[in-house]
């Protein structure tokens, strides 16, 4: 049979594609378990051989990080504030502390009420404002020091002024509190109590003894040098003054020399409740030519119980300046016990030389020669109820305010009774080389013997320095042989030896003040 060529060449196309597809199939996989593939129901073949096992992988190659440095924070610096108010002191001061500004100022509010037998000279009731000052403190580089101060209350308004300069001075102090230059107006180094600010001191106002008697002036302006060490075994001052008083120029060619200093026994034991028991003196003298005229004095609500003037002669005064050298000297001792209670004592003793110029016979013409001799005293006792004298802080010295590290801590409160004896002798004579009273045809109206002896109990409630609340009652009691203390208040020329004018105490005996004060320190 003749096959068609078409069959042919399929069947050749056929074997060629079956061919090709047989050898590109892959060979059958063999299984890894033969159970798997048994058939069902068939037991395992026990010849099988175990199946391979899964190769484990290698261990992972250990990695130790490479060591990461701690960096540890420093706690947050708190940075001191550059105002504010430090432990109750406002201040004001640059990042390095070399200006330090202190901003201050004290006001003083006052009653006062008085009952006296005196037929005249009696002050009225009243309240008034004592004192009201703005003053500024502070350190330049903690080597300059300076405090500005002024007065805006009832002040004696010199050359036509409404305000007084207080303290106003410039210190230098390379070496902390050891050693203080300064230069300018300031509390004259005589006496604790007129060394200590009136902000503080232990009544509303100082004793006869260093305020009336010893020191009147209070202020003085020159130079002081004055420290103590941090331990307080001593504290010492010596200063050259015009010794004329507060805001004058000197009116002579004369400086006066004061000085003051104590010691402290018990500190060279080291701390202990005595510690601070100081012992110490003032002695001021200076040499005066036609200064100013002798000062009345007057109780502390302003009674006078010293007149100081002379009777008027024509249609002119006189008047008592002060002339020739004084000297002056005091005593002190001050002993509080462990900051709660203590005693103190200061005694003054004083010989001043005067004269009586009659204007009528010229300016610089002296009249009569006197002197004014005398001593006064005080004894004082005071206790804390609650707090303690570490509130108000040390008395006498008025070292410079100090800024050491901010602190925060809370008003203190404190309650002290103080009660205050103290006696006043003086005499104003004729010279002792001037035999009597010169050319005066009239004695001066204190001329003789001035006594007096004063008490005086008081309270101050402290909250911290800034605040306190004080009540005092005083009771005067009026001796001696001047025409003042025993004539009675008259204007007959011909009374009490000619005293025309005169407007004595009559012969009173007592006089007696009660006043309160409400008071802020800054």
């Amino acid at each position: 049979m003749k096959m068609k060529p078409s069959f042919i060449a399929l069947a050749i196309a056929g074997l060629f594609l079956g061919g090709r597809t047989a050898s590109a199939q892959e060979p059958p996989a063999v299984p890894s378990d033969p159970s798997l593939t048994a058939p069902p129901g068939a037991p395992p073949n026990p010849d099988a051989p175990p199946p391979p096992a899964a190769p484990t992988p290698p261990p992972a190659p250990v990695v130790v990080p490479a060591p990461v440095p701690v960096v540890v924070a420093a706690p947050p610096v708190a940075e001191e504030p550059l105002a504010g108010v430090s432990n109750g002191t406002m201040f004001l001061r640059s990042p390095d502390n070399l200006f330090q500004f202190f901003p201050n100022g004290r006001l003083q509010n006052d009653g006062y009420f008085f009952h006296s037998d005196a037929p005249s000279g009696v002050p009225r009731n009243t309240f008034f404002v004592k004192r009201a000052r703005l003053e500024l403190a502070g350190w330049i580089d903690n080597v300059v020091y300076f405090q500005i101060g002024a007065e805006f209350a009832s002040p004696p308004a010199p050359a036509g002024t409404n305000y007084v300069a207080t303290d106003n001075f410039v210190a230098l102090a390379p070496w902390g509190d050891m050693a203080i230059l300064q230069f300018g107006q300031f509390d004259a180094p005589f006496t604790l109590e007129n060394r200590t600010s009136d902000k503080y001191i232990d009544f509303m106002e100082r004793s006869l003894t260093v305020r009336a008697f010893g020191i009147p002036t209070n202020k003085e302006q020159g130079f002081m040098l004055h420290g103590t060490n941090d331990a307080r075994n001593y504290y010492y001052s010596a200063s050259i003054l015009n010794g004329d008083g507060q805001n004058f120029k000197n009116l002579d060619n004369s400086f006066d020399l004061m000085g003051r200093a104590w010691v402290a026994p018990a500190s060279f034991l080291g701390e202990g409740p005595m510690h601070d028991i100081t012992v110490g003196g003032s002695y001021w003298t200076g040499n005066r030519n036609f200064a100013n005229p002798l000062a009345n004095q007057t109780t502390p609500g302003g009674f006078k119980i010293f007149d100081a003037s002379l009777p008027k002669l024509g249609m002119d005064t006189a008047t008592l300046n002060q002339q020739g050298r004084q000297h002056t000297y005091a005593f002190e001792v001050n002993a509080p016990i462990a900051h709660k209670f203590g005693v103190r004592w200061e005694f003054v003793h004083k010989n001043q030389p005067l004269s009586a110029i009659d204007t009528t016979m010229g300016p610089t013409s002296i009249a009569a020669g006197l002197h004014l001799k005398g001593w006064s005293q005080y004894f004082e006792a005071w206790g804390w109820v609650f707090g303690d004298d570490r509130i108000i802080g040390e008395p006498g010295m008025q070292l410079p305010t100090r800024y050491k590290k901010f602190g925060v801590k809370p008003p203190q409160h404190g309650l002290m009774i103080a009660a205050r004896l103290e006696f006043l002798d003086e005499t104003l004579s004729a010279d002792d080389a001037g035999g009597p009273v010169g050319l005066l045809t009239v004695k001066p109206n204190s001329y003789g013997k001035t006594k007096v002896t004063s008490f005086t109990l008081g309270a101050n409630y402290w909250i911290s320095k800034r605040f306190r609340l004080s009540g005092n009652w005083t009771l005067n009691d009026f001796g001696g042989d001047t025409n003042y203390v025993t004539c009675p208040a008259s204007m007959m020329p011909d009374s009490c030896g000619g005293a025309k004018g005169l407007k004595g105490l009559g012969n009173a005996k007592t006089e007696q003040e009660f006043a309160f004060r409400f008071a802020i320190a800054l």
